[in-house]
């Protein structure tokens, strides 16, 4: 479905919880060779998912973002949790400044990973969302299969096409 109204085009992909969604936007950015933004990657201990780490894709620099309770590390500044997970004010404070240097060097098109539930209750990715979403940036992120409708709604995005899992080749 694509629909062509609005300042930023917004490339949704989309499938359910660790279905790869963050492997394909991984795969899009290097496919492209050009961009910017982050992904999310999960942090392991003891071969147990521990929380999530935030990448900048064009540096290969990395803060931590989230840590599931009970994992959390001494000194974690968190700044709001969201079930059973904790968010860092650091790790959001990355995301904005990664953002805030994309927008200021026009850099498009722009990797956000990912748009979901806790940008729903105007946390995590929200604001640096929405301010991607006013400049005339090309915009890839992820979003839950359950959280489309929700977040086009939402943020009010007109220009948009959704990406199925089916419909991406990779080499």
């Amino acid at each position: 479905m694509t629909v062509s109204r609005g300042n930023a085009f917004v490339h949704i992909l989309t499938g359910g919880v660790d279905s790869g969604k963050t492997t394909r936007l991984l795969s899009i950015y290097r496919e492209m060779d050009s961009g910017d933004g982050f992904i999310n990657v999960k942090i392991y201990r003891e071969g147990t998912i521990a929380g999530q780490r935030i990448i900048r894709l064009s540096s290969g620099e990395s803060e931590p973002f989230s840590y599931i309770r009970g994992f959390t590390p001494d000194g974690w500044d968190e700044k709001y949790t969201y079930g059973n997970y904790s968010f860092s004010e650091k790790g959001l404070a990355f995301a904005r400044n990664i953002v805030s240097d994309i927008v200021s060097r026009r850099i498009s098109p722009v990797f956000i990973d990912e748009i979901g539930p806790l940008e729903l209750g105007k946390k995590g990715f929200y604001d640096i969302f929405r301010i991607l979403l006013h400049t005339n940036n090309e915009i890839y992120t992820a979003v839950r299969e359950s959280c489309i409708e929700s977040v086009i709604r939402e943020f009010g995005i007109s220009a948009y096409e959704i990406i199925n899992p089916d419909s991406l080749v990779f080499r």
